[in-house]
């Protein structure tokens, strides 16, 4: 996204992130519906077990629609260019299941308005 310029100056680095991210709010509720599936795919685990790289997807017109990125965004966390993927912190639960409950609140207001499955 280039730097807009609203009353002729330019955004700051905090209004960029935040247009950036109701941006890809907007695209993930054009691509995702309450009662939606979400599936992640595991990428890495880092040696330690203490963070996971995620890729997120769901299913469109029968086809596999990649969410990682705008993902990310919504939710404010890392996407690892190296992995390609959604950067996870913690352990002890189902990390997938967690992004899919986050980014569900954060989409919605409910925490179970989408489904979650892995591949």
């Amino acid at each position: 996204m280039e730097n807009t310029i609203i009353a002729d100056k330019p955004l700051t680095a905090k209004q960029a992130k935040d247009a950036e991210r109701a941006e890809a709010v907007e695209s993930l509720k054009k691509s995702l519906k309450r009662g939606a599936t979400v599936y992640t795919i595991l990428r890495h685990v880092s040696a330690s077990g203490m963070s996971r790289c995620l890729d997120i997807y769901t299913i469109k017109h029968d086809q596999p629609l990649r969410l990682t990125w705008s993902a990310a965004k919504v939710l404010d966390a890392t996407y690892d260019c190296r992995r390609e993927a959604l950067r996870i912190n913690g352990c002890g639960m189902d990390m997938g299941f967690a992004v899919t409950s986050n980014l569900s609140r954060k989409l919605f207001g409910d925490t179970y308005a989408l489904q979650h499955r892995w591949l």
